[in-house]
């Protein structure tokens, strides 16, 4: 809890209090009447209901196509809210209370104006204390905040300057006006919530270490404190903190309250009585309808004048909430056929009420005092002076939409963004690195290019090259835009910043960054190679290689902005930049562009960078000859005027009789470009930069992520909820919907007693079935195993210091019992869990932990079940499915049965404990995310469904199973866990603030205080007597009277302040000592003697059986066979990726769509030398779909590893073999089919496939080897992406690795350099790199022995000599073409002879040291294949060395 003390926090809320009592603030108190709330969706449901499949998305466009005929797209109207009406005035707190379904969330977002994703009916019936809706909403938005239950903040930054940002945003409202006082701001708040000791602390996430969850939910708090909103919706924001914290939390809202006259609207599930009774009024929500508003301490007596019972101990929000569940609420005797049952005789009872009568005088009173800035203007002008007066005293007080200018904005998120940077500088590091890695890599390929002829090829690559380096650098950014923004968005909901703001200062703060890089990239590959040795040619060059860098990266940022989700980005992405690379004017010269995609380069930036750069360095130079023609011993003697008359020089763009080529008269014949466009084009790209930015920045305003449908349950295609139709519902995660697994819906109430501890959800015999099973699963023999440990202790070793998180921690679980594991946060429960299940693999563990007197054996971690607090399961199957998953894979039956019965007798289990778990009614709906699929109650029930199915023989484990659930949930899933302890179960979990009645239906409890000792560990007892009376022994004072007894332990024995402003009332006693001397932990050292010692126990267990042992593990590790593993987890893999079509089309999308757009660009190519070049660069241009699939496979790859580790690996389902084999094989048969794709959109639009036959080759046959060729790719892709996810940790990293991988393979595979012209360092290279076999292959089977024909700019022109003894061009270069090649085109022309030097392909890619004759175009693929085994070998070695437990922990 940080260094806080009671005093602290005194002086802190006093120093809050007094700055924001510095100035006037508006009241904001709220009036609702008749308010609905409505989300509109297709009309025919079932298709919204039922999963979407690769086949169902593939009949979507013809379904459209039907629509848009037709003309008929109607909507259907689903009801969320039904007529709520209420008032809450400035200075009160509502508390808000309802079952998960019920609408809270949908109700405070519509109070705070969040209403994305559904619909208010009448705006005009809110009013905010005389400001209309729509006014209170876009004016005065920096007034009203809400605080969702997901914690969204960067990672990378400290909770102090995470703080600091809120509050320098906040400055002129909290009237700061320097730097040091926002500081002091920003640690008053972290002291108010106990979090000042954590202030250098990143927030952290999956990635970066960081704060615990309970510390990040307060900085959530914190953070939406900073604002100082008047109007404040709190929506379960004391989720995953314990009650103590909690109670302080509502505490410090009641006193802030009161103090500045604020309104507060919160929903809290699990609220104690000391919560309830700090809210003035309470509001009840049951399935979308109101059936209570009003004071707090009048609702009991409303309900009991109804007909219902409160029990004793049940606290009132509790009593409230279970009114909403027929099987919780008791009615009074004679009520029986009186009082309300469903929903809407609840609502119609409520609305008949003398409550509801007052409840719309005070609304009345309220609008008439407070009346609608629209309203008073219709009345007249009386009226409108009144207004006008009223509206202009509230602009002048409120704190602004956005309180500082943008400027401002712009400054503060810029300081943000350089300390983000600052401590995240791995990545940027490592970024500018790799770009100068490869800059120097190019450098020395290109090195001390000659000043001749010969080197035109070589710099047009090279320039070329060295521009798409720069130019695409900051291709990440799309991923980087998509990372930030849920974070935001929520900023600027709390009217923070616009989030234009954040992308401007954004993009200045990496422009050093990307300007040094930029240097450190360009000075080498400029410099090396011999470049335009002059000081205005390099800063001309570098400047333009800059702005390229800096428009592009704003087009990716833009591109990153337009659309909703990532999946979304990844085709167009790629399409457009694969235009970009074609469309510079190198690849395809502007005269060879086909007509219908040649007017992309005007739109291109790297068109204009390019055509400059090249000016830059040809313009104003003579390029001496290196290869004239004709030449040889017979054009020697000439006796000529001048030694090269009769001759030309082989390069384009050459004069005959010359020695030299100009540079601008190349760069026009050849490519078109002059240098009086230079400077023009810098301002072309300044402009299409202004573009990009404009269209930037509205998107970010204009164009929200994608927001949550609701809680919409989503069945498989072919199954439906066997007892209930549902309906859609919108809006929020907790919208009503028929299709929730209450309990009304799977059976009608036939009673109105409350339910006893003996009844049980399922049929009369389901408890003897499952007790039969367990029976079955020992032999017939029902062995009571005990699991016990003594003296555990664990600690954790840094570079300076060791933390100890337990110290000799002691005690069991039995069968049939049921364990409390309690304590502050950070006491270690969750380590103690993790220790017992044998599931720590860091750190050094002290102590012994037994079953039945032996230690544990490597079945252990199969043999027991581990509820994690994490929901975590696979999105795309059903319930049914992850059920069946879990028993067939890790129960092993123990009978001589087969296994076919064996597979029966699972199944049938897993019947039975759908019905004990109440689950039957989803049975076959889909996991899905949040907001799309299982709600949180049913997601925690599956968590645990998926253990019990397991059939745990030891022991179940739950860490935090009510956490973040409303008190009716919590009661159903710790009346299960009673249910199953008493069927023989032994369970062990923990748990926060559970109610006296959830409490009182544990065994024993084991308390934890701070630095993981020992504070009790024994039985509760009967109205927990023997807990109470312990700690009244040996504590200041007796239990209050109603007190709830486990949170009156709780707060005994913390150490701290139980409120503000309240001392602790145990620190005087230190209860770990009380307990070590204590008789009651002499008599659990002598238990665990006897546990340890009795030879009739230590024999009792049951011996692990050899056959259960499979060859990937040690004996008994796993359950099933590596055979049934590697079949279930195929079979499992497949079908998420079946159902999963947004993956897999995008995947298709991007390979269809970069192939085309490289085949049509290439159309029926002419086959002459520059047409050959295209084709050759056309060839390259294929393996450019390696970077876009490795960033679709490796975060693909990364989520489901994260699974299997987080979860199934731990239990001991499959092998890690499996996982990985499982992978490999869904991803290859997935790129197959995308090599399908690419061959027919890219090969035959090309026209290579008519280039004749090679070889023996038919057309046929190279068709074939092309697609294997193009198939042996797409498998190098995936398995290279897989093997490089394996052994790395994080997606990103393993990203940028593959991408320089990428890069290097294709330098050195011999098109951008041949492999004659490599440095002799490099050559080992080009034979390293698996495209060299690649491209040698498609060349092969594509373009050899195919006929060549110059075209009037490569034909050379040669004059006859005057003096020579030949007459015609045949005559006098007949000679060299003999020896030389090549065609003369006018053989009986006296002048002007036009020869071309080459006839044939196979000439040309000889030079590009590709032997047509000596190469079998067939070894290519027997190359790739070896790559390809390297790749999988690979996988598992790295994942084997990175990520599989080989040590155990000190012990």
């Amino acid at each position: 809890m940080g260094d806080t003390n009671a005093s602290n926090v005194q002086q802190a809320l006093a120093k809050w209090l007094d700055i924001r009592g510095r100035y006037d603030r508006l009241q904001l108190g709220v009036s609702f009447q008749h308010v609905s709330c409505y989300g509109l969706t297709q009309s025919s449901y079932s298709s919204i209901s039922l999963q979407a499949t690769v086949a169902s998305w593939a009949i979507l466009p013809f379904q459209f196509m039907v629509q848009l005929i037709s003309g008929r797209r109607p909507q259907q109207k689903i009801h969320i809210l039904h007529d709520f009406s209420g008032v809450v005035r400035a200075g009160e707190m509502l508390l808000v209370l309802g079952r998960p379904g019920s609408g809270c969330s949908t109700f405070l977002k519509t109070i705070a104006g969040d209403t994305h994703g559904f619909h208010v009916a009448d705006l005009q019936r809110i009013n905010y204390q005389g400001i209309p809706y729509q006014q209170m909403h876009s004016k005065f938005r920096g007034e009203r905040i809400y605080l969702a239950e997901l914690d969204l903040h960067f990672p990378e930054l400290t909770l102090g300057e995470t703080l600091n940002f809120a509050a320098d945003l906040r400055r002129n409202t909290l009237s700061c006006d320097t730097s040091d006082s926002i500081e002091d701001v920003a640690h008053i708040v972290s002291t108010l919530f106990y979090l000042d000791g954590s202030l250098d602390t990143r927030i952290g996430n999956a990635m970066i270490r960081g704060l615990s969850g309970g510390e990040k939910k307060r900085a959530s708090i914190a953070e939406a404190f900073l604002t100082c909103a008047q109007l404040q919706c709190w929506d379960n924001s004391t989720r995953g903190l314990d009650s103590s914290t909690a109670l302080r939390f509502v505490e410090l809202l009641r006193r802030c309250t009161d103090a500045l006259q604020s309104t507060v609207a919160m929903s809290v599930y699990q609220a104690s009585e000391y919560m309830y009774q700090k809210f003035d009024k309470v509001t009840l929500l049951y399935e979308g309808r109101q059936i209570y508003f009003g004071s707090t301490d009048a609702a009991v007596d409303y309900f009991t004048r109804l007909g219902f019972v409160k029990h004793e101990r049940t606290t009132t929000a509790e009593f409230l909430t279970y009114l909403t569940n027929p099987q919780r609420r008791v009615v009074r005797e004679g009520f029986c056929h009186i009082a309300p049952r469903t929903p809407d005789e609840f609502a119609a009872a409520w609305r008949a009420s003398a409550e509801a009568q007052r409840l719309g005088r005070d609304i009345n009173a309220f609008n008439l005092e407070y009346p609608h800035w629209e309203r008073l203007i219709a009345a007249g002008n009386d009226g409108k002076k009144e207004a006008l007066a009223t509206k202009g005293k509230f602009m002048t007080l409120r704190s602004s939409t956005y309180p500082m200018p943008p400027i401002q904005q712009i400054q503060t998120c810029l300081s943000r963004s350089l300390s983000r940077m600052r401590n995240n500088l791995t990545p940027i590091i490592s970024g500018m690195i790799g770009q100068m890695v490869l800059g120097v890599v190019i450098g020395s390929v290109f090195y001390n290019l000659e000043d001749t002829t010969a080197s035109f090829h070589r710099r047009a690559i090279l320039l070329y090259f060295g521009l798409m380096l720069n130019a695409f650098s900051p291709a990440f950014e799309i991923y980087s835009i998509r990372a930030q923004r849920p974070v935001i968005e929520k900023q600027n909901r709390y009217a923070l910043y616009y989030p234009f703001t954040e992308s401007i200062a954004s993009y200045l703060c990496d422009l050093p960054t990307k300007l040094l890089t930029s240097v450190l990239t360009n000075i080498p590959l400029y410099f090396m190679t011999n470049l335009r040795r002059a000081a205005d040619g390099f800063f001309v060059f570098w400047l333009f290689m800059a702005v390229a860098v800096l428009t592009m990266s704003m087009f990716f940022r833009m591109l990153g902005s337009l659309s909703r989700t990532l999946e979304e980005t990844m085709a167009p992405v790629s399409t457009v930049v694969l235009f970009y690379i074609i469309y510079t004017g190198f690849v395809i010269p502007p005269r060879y562009m086909v007509p219908w995609l040649g007017w992309i380069r005007w739109i291109n930036p790297v068109y204009y960078a390019y055509e400059a750069v090249m000016a830059n360095e040809f313009d104003g130079r003579e390029f001496p000859c290196t290869n004239i023609v004709p030449a040889g011993p017979d054009y020697d003697n000439l006796e000529t005027e001048m030694a090269v008359a009769g001759k030309v020089c082989a390069a384009i763009g050459a004069v005959p009789g010359r020695s030299t080529v100009q540079g601008e008269v190349y760069l026009s014949a050849k490519f078109g470009y002059t240098k009086a466009h230079m400077w023009r084009n810098l301002g072309i790209l300044l402009g299409i930069l202004a573009i990009f930015a404009v269209v930037h920045l509205v998107a970010t305003e204009l164009i929200p992520a994608r927001w949550s449908r609701g809680d919409v349950l989503v069945f498989k295609r072919g199954k439906s909820s066997t007892s209930v139709k549902g309906k859609p519902t919108a809006g929020d995660e907790d919208a009503p919907t028929a299709e929730f697994p209450s309990d009304v819906l799977l059976r009608a109430p036939t009673t109105t007693t409350p339910p006893q501890s003996g009844e049980e959800d399922l049929k009369a015999d389901g408890t003897t079935n499952i007790e039969a099973a367990r029976e079955k699963s020992h032999n017939g023999v029902n062995v009571p195993t005990v699991t016990h440990w003594r003296d555990l202790s664990y600690g954790i070793k840094t570079k300076h210091t060791s933390v100890e998180i337990l110290r000799a921690v002691e005690g069991w679980v039995k069968p049939g019992t049921l364990t409390a594991l309690m304590g502050v946060t950070g006491a270690g429960k969750t380590t103690l869990l993790d220790i017992l299940a044998d599931r720590v693999t860091t750190g050094e563990v002290l102590g012994q932990v037994f079953v039945n007197g032996r230690h544990r054996d490597p079945s252990f971690g199969r043999r027991i079940g581990y509820a994690q607090q994490e929901d975590i399961h696979l999105p795309t199957s059903t319930v049914r499915e992850a059920l069946e998953f879990s028993a067939l894979l890790r129960y092993s039956g123990g009978d001589d049965s087969g296994a076919s019965s064996l597979r029966d007798a699972a199944l049938n289990y897993i019947d039975q404990i759908l019905d004990l778990l109440g689950m039957i009614s989803y049975a076959e709906a889909v996991i899905g995310v949040p907001g799309e699929g299982l709600n949180v109650e049913q997601r925690k029930r599956l968590t645990i469904a998926v253990e019990m199915v397991a059939r745990p023989e030891l022991l179940l484990f739950l860490d935090e199973p009510t956490s973040g659930l409303d008190s009716q949930t919590a009661w159903s899933i710790v009346r299960l866990l009673r249910k199953l302890a008493d069927n023989g179960q032994a369970i062990l979990c923990t748990i926060h603030r559970p109610s006296s009645q959830l409490f009182e239906m544990f065994d024993r409890v084991l308390l934890l205080g701070e630095g993981g000792k020992v504070l009790y560990f024994g039985n509760i007892g009967q109205d927990s007597s023997t807990l109470v009376n312990y700690f009244e022994r040996n504590g200041p004072g007796a239990c209050p009277a109603g007190a709830n007894p486990a949170e009156w332990m709780v707060e005994l024995t913390r150490v701290g302040p139980t409120e503000i402003g309240e001392e602790a009332k145990g620190t005087e006693i230190d209860w770990a000592r009380a307990w070590k001397d204590s008789d009651e932990r002499k008599a659990v050292l002598r238990h665990l003697h006897e546990l340890e010692t009795t030879p009739a126990t230590a024999t009792a267990l049951v011996p692990l059986l050899e056959e259960d042992a499979v060859g990937s593990g040690s004996p008994g590790r796993f359950a099933a066979t590596f055979y049934q593993q590697l079949v279930m987890v195929c079979e499992r893999t497949f079908k998420g990726y079946w159902r999963d079509p947004l993956y897999v089309y995008s995947r298709l999308g991007l390979c269809s769509c970069v192939s085309l757009a490289n085949g049509l660009s290439f159309y029926n190519t002419t086959l002459d030398i520059q047409g050959l070049t295209n084709l050759l660069f056309s060839i390259f241009l294929v393996t450019q779909l390696f970077t876009t699939i490795s960033q679709q496979v490796i975060p693909q790859f990364t989520d489901q590893r994260t699974l299997f580790e987080a979860r199934e690996r731990r239990d001991r389902s499959y092998s890690w073999i499996v996982f990985l084999t499982s992978n490999i094989a869904t991803e290859a048969v997935l790129q197959t089919l995308s090599s399908l794709l690419i061959l027919a959109c890219w090969y035959y639009p090309t026209g290579m496939w008519r280039s004749g036959e090679s070889g023996g080759l038919s057309i046929a046959e190279r068709g074939g080897l092309v697609f294997c060729l193009v198939w042996m790719f797409s498998l190098w892709t995936t398995t290279l992406s897989h093997a490089l996810a394996a052994g790395i940790e994080h997606a990103e990293t393993s990203v940028n690795l593959a991408v320089l991988l990428y890069w290097l393979s294709l330098v050195f595979c011999g098109v951008l350099v041949a492999p004659g012209a490599l440095p002799g360092f490099w050559i080992f290279m080009y034979r390293a790199s698996p495209f060299t076999y690649l491209m040698k292959g498609l060349v092969v089977a594509g373009l050899a022995d195919t006929r060549l024909a110059c075209s009037t700019v490569e034909m050379l022109h040669i004059d006859l000599p005057k003096n020579g003894s030949a007459s015609t061009c045949g005559a006098y270069l007949g000679v060299y073409v003999q020896t030389a090649g090549g065609y003369i085109l006018n053989q009986e022309a006296m002048d002007d002879c036009q020869y071309c030097p080459v006839s044939e392909t196979n000439v040309v890619l000889e030079l590009f040291g590709i032997e047509v004759e000596d190469w079998n175009p067939w070894e290519s693929v027997g190359f790739l294949v070896v790559y390809i085994v390297f790749n999988i070998l690979a996988t598992f070695g790295f994942y084997w060395l990175g990520r599989v437990p080989r040590w155990k922990v000190q012990s």
